[in-house]
């Protein structure tokens, strides 16, 4: 009995620490699809957000597409939501620019959706070559702009919170996305407050209104999981480190004049007097140095604007989300175009080694609690060699496997630095042959 209500606890425990449910699953959200494109279910057309457009009076009635799996194809009645919004220097671009991304995002498990939102610097309506007139349009137009996309971004946000059982959505695993505009859209609605807002386009409440005020009224009550950054930048490199421990996925040409890689002017190539922002790479550096998870992924030596190719970015995006939901998440660098592998990821259950087996032989082990190497003295157990020892976090997760030992000591290689409680599990010829608990 006291077995069974052990592993009902480590099942309680998993869900408690994933949002309530595990989706660290194999061969899903992963950089291999896992439905057909026939599985998909595509919705249309739904208002999201009513707003007036930017100075004019004119009413606009904004609308999203929201890509599923089809329920009678599906397992899960819940799914991880990634809202995606196109580029077009805040002047052009539609939604339907996000489809191919969505689709595939969809295809792999998740529940995507990409938006329509408000256009235009107040430019004349005979600019349709030029940035306001080739280039004359006025900084503070494309800063409000920019500010108004995020109030519609966050918009859309709450829409999708407040609607989540329609769409199977799980809203403890919200994630944001976009290319170029969209891309810094969707990180100013995950990182700006309204302080930080109103320190880049301080006239923007008073001609726009509040960041969480535009287009509806329903509640903020949601909290964004992590960001897909392609060829993005925000207004200030420290807002990524004010807001929350929130990794970033980012992809950019290395000399990208449109959107800066590093920290400079916004379309610089040919225009000039345009914001400052700080570029993927800018955010990379600020991220690593602050220990925080961030993964950049470079083209080099390109002059291009948002040139990494999309269906190796959607593979690549979907495995570091997936090592978010995995309580993995790991960065670094990357400049090949090499696709991650995640599909055999999955979350281990929970160790329970104070269940022991008949087999089971004591495990002498030290020091403990461990701060530094911790010695196993398994000397009583060669008889089961070779001897597989895994140590596991909390959660389940592997921290350190070693297989084939067959001496009489080992050490376990693994620096414990985060606080909690860890389990060794030793497997032999005849199987689990002894377990222990450490406490860091």
């Amino acid at each position: 009995m006291v077995r069974y209500l052990l592993i009902a606890l480590s099942s309680w425990l998993a869900g408690h620490v994933y949002g309530q449910v595990n989706y660290c699953i194999k061969d899903r959200f992963a950089q291999t699809y896992t439905f057909d494109s026939s599985a998909i279910k595509v919705t249309t057309g739904v208002t999201y957000a009513v707003s007036a457009r930017w100075p004019a009076a004119t009413i606009d009635s904004l609308k999203l597409d929201v890509f599923e799996p089809d329920a009678a194809a599906d397992t899960l009645t819940k799914r991880p939501f990634i809202l995606l919004v196109h580029g077009g220097a805040f002047l052009a671009g539609n939604r339907a620019d996000m489809h191919y991304q969505c689709m595939e995002y969809a295809r792999r498990g998740f529940v995507a959706a990409t938006i329509s939102y408000r256009l235009g610097w107040n430019c004349a309506a005979t600019d349709l070559l030029g940035v306001c007139v080739f280039c004359q349009g006025e900084n503070y137009k494309l800063q409000t702009a920019t500010y108004r996309a995020a109030q519609d971004a966050r918009a859309a946000l709450r829409y999708m919170a407040a609607n989540a059982d329609t769409y199977g959505i799980d809203t403890a695993w919200l994630f944001a996305g976009g290319e170029s505009a969209g891309s810094i859209t969707a990180m100013h609605a995950t990182f700006w407050s309204q302080q930080e807002a109103d320190v880049f386009a301080p006239w923007a409440v008073g001609e726009v209104g509040l960041l969480d005020t535009a287009g509806n009224h329903l509640p903020y009550n949601y909290t964004i999981k992590g960001v897909i950054d392609n060829c993005g930048a925000v207004s200030r490199d420290t807002i990524v480190l004010n807001n929350g421990n929130i990794p970033v996925i980012s992809f950019h040409d290395e000399n990208d004049c449109v959107v800066p890689t590093n920290t400079a002017q916004v379309i610089s190539c040919t225009c000039s007097a345009f914001y400052w922002a700080a570029g993927s790479s800018t955010i990379h550096s600020r991220m690593q140095a602050a220990g925080l998870c961030h993964e950049m992924n470079l083209v080099p030596v390109s002059l291009n604007h948002c040139s990494y190719p999309s269906w190796n970015l959607v593979r690549r995006a979907s495995c570091f989300l997936k090592r978010i939901m995995c309580n993995d998440c790991t960065g670094g660098n990357n400049t090949t175009v090499a696709a991650a592998s995640c599909d055999t990821l999955q979350q281990l259950p929970l160790a329970l080694p104070v269940v022991k087996m008949n087999n089971e032989q004591p495990l002498l082990y030290y020091p403990n609690p461990a701060t530094g190497p911790v010695t196993l003295d398994v000397s009583n157990l060669l008889s089961a060699v070779p001897l597989t020892i895994t140590l596991r976090d909390a959660t389940g997760r592997v921290v350190e496997q070693t297989a084939g030992v067959v001496q009489p000591q080992y050490t376990l290689q693994t620096t414990l630095t985060a606080t909690g409680i860890y389990f060794i599990t030793v497997e032999g010829s005849t199987g689990v042959v002894a377990t222990g608990k450490l406490v860091r």
